[in-house]
């Protein structure tokens, strides 16, 4: 079992020890300022909570009090009863490792070595799992659950009365908690934490078939043809290979020396030939002179004995000026022209030499003298049509892939809805007598307290997992207020005690500002419930209150707590009146 037996640290001076007991427990705050003084309220009657879940291992975040270096030297211990004549310190340092202690009898170890100590210097996962089996608690499945799992119903702050069953306001998930509150509640808890498998194969069947929402448009059986003619020119590829023969690549290089380079090249040759013949006829021109003999001519005329007019001679002669005027402009448009073809004939050889070369170099791959080179190429295009099969195979593995996951979709469906009929099943209280004496605890001590018919239930919502409901006979007699909420998640935490107050579980809860905001009526009921089960039971029922909260009687008297049922005694007078006797942190 978890009975606390008392709180202390290093520095008694400090932080005093806080001794707990059997039946009711009352941390009381003392408030004289305005309640709208905020130092007024930080005398730490929550802050206990947070300092009893530090003992019991929880892992604390940045912002946890016990962060400030004001603290930093500090050591808790913590005293816990597991049964009768047997006690166990959890010794904690706010900077260290954890440590643990069993005793045959209550005792006070700040003092003691703690070399000596049998579980020493342990870190936090481990120093959970040697306390829990320590306290071996078996109102539960071990195997599932473990001690701090249901400390959630042991302490309730002000801001966790709202969710009855859930407590913590954490981010945790349904799966964390509702297997366990069902354990307890005589619900096996393996069918509810089946189903929340079941959801969760489902989802991620259902997330994979989403991510292969962009599928090929063709059918398997069309890739796979396609893959078929690609593999066969594959094969035929390495065989050419294997064979080193190159006739297919010849038959290319052929055509292109046919067709491309050769008929360039006749091309410019035609184009030589008629520069070379207009060459040719220039020159022919170019040496070719006017020649006119005026004497001859002269002499011809006298041995003819016929006159030779004088007039006639000088027209002659202006005849020959002329004539050689006109041969020389035209020997300078000739030498000009030549000048120009031999230009565009030192051109075309150039072009000629060009294709020469290229068309020695073709004929040179034609006779395989780059053989090695023509064997890359094929080697790179039959690694090209290969990628492409696979990538084609890549496309029929994700069509099939789609076609298995919706087959095991509607598998993982089916075993969902048989995990659903069986929680609905298990839900039903016929069956359950855990959950009928649970029903019975409840709606009586609800009862006595608030006047008001009420039972919790469980039930499968829309999705198929369980949820815990409270139900209420007269909704208009119910005031909606969190006070109501309050005192019903409070009872609820009560009734897992007395549940269980037969096996080893935990005998204590703390629950924090309870009597705020209540009728004066329900809280002198609630106290005397809480006082007759706890006795009944042997709980430990803590409380935090503030002086405002005592209750007063119909003649108007305050009733307050007994001196033997206070635990710790708060005020706002100082340093000296808060739960640390320090300044304010």
């Amino acid at each position: 079992m978890l009975r606390l037996v008392k709180l202390y640290a290093n520095n008694e001076a400090v932080f005093p020890t806080i001794h707990f007991h059997k039946g009711l427990n009352v941390v009381f705050a003392n408030v004289t300022k305005d309640k709208k003084d905020k130092s007024s309220h930080s005398l730490g009657k929550t802050t206990l909570i947070d300092l009893l879940n530090f003992t019991l291992l929880k892992q604390i975040s940045k912002s946890h009090f016990l962060k400030k270096s004001e603290f930093e030297d500090f050591v808790f211990f913590l005293e816990i009863e597991v049964e009768e004549g047997t006690f166990v310190t959890v010794r904690r340092a706010v900077k260290g490792k954890v440590a643990l202690k069993l005793t045959s009898e209550s005792a006070q170890l700040q003092n003691d070595d703690v070399n000596n100590w049998k579980h020493n210097n342990l870190g936090l996962d481990s120093a959970k799992k040697t306390l829990n089996s320590i306290l071996n608690l078996d109102a539960f499945d071990s195997k599932l659950f473990h001690f701090r799992t249901g400390l959630r119903y042991c302490f309730r702050k002000q801001t966790q009365y709202e969710e009855t069953f859930k407590v913590n306001t954490s981010r945790e998930t349904d799966s964390q908690w509702k297997p366990y509150l069902a354990e307890l509640l005589g619900i096996d808890a393996s069918l509810v934490l089946n189903k929340y498998e079941k959801n969760q194969q489902v989802n991620s069947i259902s997330n994979a078939i989403k991510e292969l929402q962009s599928l090929p448009s063709e059918s398997a059986q069309s890739l796979e043809a396609e893959i078929a003619q690609i593999e066969s020119r594959v094969i035929r590829l390495q065989k050419e290979l294997e064979a080193f023969d190159f006739r297919s690549a010849d038959a290319e290089v052929s055509s292109e020396l046919v067709d491309e380079v050769s008929t360039k090249l006749s091309l410019l040759n035609s184009q030589v030939y008629d520069i070379d013949q207009r060459l040719k006829e220039i020159s022919s021109s170019i040496s070719t002179d006017f020649s006119f003999d005026i004497e001859k001519v002269e002499e011809l005329f006298t041995e003819v004995r016929i006159n030779f007019p004088e007039q006639l001679k000088s027209s002659y002669s202006d005849l020959i000026r002329l004539n050689q005027q006109m041969s020389e402009g035209r020997k300078e448009r000739l030498l000009a022209a030549r000048k120009k073809l031999l230009s565009e004939r030192e051109k075309i050889e150039a072009q000629i030499n060009a294709l020469a070369r290229e068309q020695s170099a073709l004929a040179t791959a034609l006779i395989q003298k780059d053989a090695f080179v023509k064997f890359k190429q094929m080697q790179s295009r039959l690694s090209m049509e290969q990628s492409r099969a696979a990538v084609l195979k890549e496309r029929v593995n994700t069509l099939d892939k789609a076609s298995l996951l919706e087959d095991k979709l509607e598998e993982a469906q089916t075993l969902q809805n048989e995990a659903e009929r069986e929680l609905g099943k298990a839900t039903r209280v016929g069956d359950n007598e855990l959950m009928k004496i649970a029903l019975t605890i409840f709606s009586e001590l609800v009862e006595r307290v608030l006047g008001l018919s009420a039972f919790f239930y469980t039930e499968v919502n829309k999705e198929g997992n369980i949820e815990f409901k409270i139900g209420l006979k007269d909704q208009t007699s119910v005031n909606d207020g969190f006070s109501y909420k309050r005192t019903l998640s409070a009872i609820f935490d009560i009734v897992l005690l007395i549940l269980h107050s037969d096996r080893s579980f935990y005998r204590f809860c703390y629950h924090d500002g309870l009597l705020e905001s209540l009728d004066d009526r329900v809280k002198l009921k609630l106290i005397s419930v809480m006082r007759e089960v706890a006795h009944k039971y042997n709980l430990q029922l803590i409380i935090s209150v503030l002086d405002s909260d005592i209750p007063t009687t119909d003649t108007g008297e305050k009733v307050y707590f007994p001196q033997h049922e206070i635990i710790r005694q708060l005020d706002d007078s100082g340093d000296k009146g808060r739960l640390f006797k320090m300044s304010s942190f």
